[in-house]
């Protein structure tokens, strides 16, 4: 029989937050990104909300990792700064900060960042449905999505990887990395369900 290999910690981490990654992946609003009936309120609208999550969230886990460097340098506002970009390309206002959890262990913080991080990973896919279907593009409103450094966004993933291998802050226990990305996916899936889906809906924040 073969023998089977320990689960890492990053395996453990994804199998308590398998439900909850689930949940996020059928929102509708999310969901709409890669269909044919994807209309610019609608993706304006997840901007919206996404850069609102980004904007208020980042800092707060920066701020929880300060002793942390080798998590800090996926910390660098590139994600906030193009959604900003792209919201003024459509030219939205942000929405207000909504009640983000924060991080109060430097270990859940590292939970946290497993969710921020992991979101990007699916955005090639999505950014080439955006292009044909919306005619976004880096600069043009699709500076979030359409970004064309795979390179760079695997190598950020391994490198969170090789972090969340490591040892946790102030030798924390595991429950709280992971009660960390639990907290931070129930926020999001919530967050994002706020979305309406509607005909002719309207992006919440247009002037």
């Amino acid at each position: 029989m073969p023998i089977s290999r320990p689960m890492s910690r990053l395996d453990r981490l994804r199998c308590a937050t398998r439900n909850a990654h689930a949940l996020i992946e059928a929102v509708p609003a999310l969901s709409r990104l890669v269909a044919a009936d994807l209309t610019h309120d609608i993706y304006v609208s997840v901007l919206q909300h996404l850069e609102a999550f980004h904007a208020c969230i980042e800092p707060a886990i920066a701020c929880a990792l300060t002793g942390l460097r080798s998590a800090l340098v996926l910390l660098d506002g590139s994600r906030p700064q193009a959604l900003a970009e792209d919201l003024a390309w459509f030219g939205v206002r942000p929405l207000p900060s909504p009640p983000i959890p924060m991080p109060d262990t430097p270990a859940g913080a590292l939970g946290m960042l497993y969710v921020v991080e992991g979101s990007g990973l699916g955005g090639r896919v999505i950014g080439r449905h955006l292009t044909d279907s919306l005619g976004v593009c880096p600069g043009q409103g699709g500076s979030f999505y359409c970004r064309r450094d795979a390179e760079t966004v695997r190598w950020r993933w391994r490198h969170l990887c090789q972090v969340l291998e490591g040892p946790l802050p102030g030798d924390a226990p595991e429950g709280r990395l992971i009660e960390g990305a639990q907290v931070t996916f129930r926020f999001l899936d919530r967050w994002l369900r706020t979305i309406e889906i509607v005909p002719g809906m309207t992006a919440a924040a247009a002037p």
